[in-house]
Parts: structure tokens; sequence; C-alpha cells
């Protein structure tokens, strides 16, 4: 007589975090066999996790995109659905960066880091 097989840890583990997976991830996880980098994707991609590694490289990256000057007076505060928002000092730097600056600056953000990442920029005076 065949002895019943015993649930392996992975099986009990998916057992029970199915309940709380973001939804469409239940399906990824049921099946075992499924590489872990697929998994780990999905799941980033669920929590919006690639946004905000987004957003700490593009504030990394922004005084080298404007220069020192105007990084001195402005700094990103978010990344949504492609809209970078920039926190700016005063109406003066404002006006400056949304006049004939911004396309340069979309266009180097756009060719470093992808037009699908950032799609348009907006700045905002933060007091």
């Amino acid at each position: 007589m065949k002895r019943p097989r015993k649930d392996t840890s992975v099986e009990r583990t998916l057992r029970a975090w199915r309940p709380t997976l973001p939804s469409g991830l239940a399906s990824l996880a049921a099946d075992t066999a499924q590489p872990a980098r697929q998994l780990v994707t999905a799941a980033l991609g669920q929590l919006k996790i690639g946004e905000q590694l987004d957003e700490a490289e593009v504030s990394a990256a922004w005084s080298e995109m404007v220069g020192p000057m105007l990084s001195k007076h402005s700094t990103p505060r978010g990344l949504r659905h492609g809209v970078l928002t920039v926190g700016v000092a005063n109406p003066i730097i404002q006006q400056e960066l949304r006049g004939n600056l911004k396309r340069d600056i979309l266009a180097r953000l756009q060719q470093r880091f992808g037009a699908r990442r950032i799609r348009d920029i907006n700045f905002r005076v933060m007091g």
C-alpha cells in the first residue's frame, strides 16, 4: 500500500501566503516550478516598488541633469504614472524651469531613464 505524500515546506508556505498575495500573484505562486525571478518581478510590479527605485535614481541624477545652480533650488519630489514632480524654491525658478529648460531637461531624463518611465515634468513651488 502506498503512503500518502507529505506536503513539502514550499507547498505549506505557499498555501499559507496565498491569501495575502496581491491579486494575480496567487496563480503564479501556485506553480511551484515558476522561477523565483518571475515571482519577484511580478510582486515588485504590483507593489510599485519599481517606481520608488526610479524616484531614487532620478533624485541621484538630478544635479547632473540640471546643473549645480538649478539643483540648489529644485528637488525631485515624486514620480507617479510617468510624471516627475519637482519642488522648486520660488516662482522665479519655477518659471525658468517651465520655459525652454523643461524640454531640454525632459529630453535628458528620457534619454537616461527612458521615455516610458518619465513622460512629463511638473514644477511646484514648495514653501
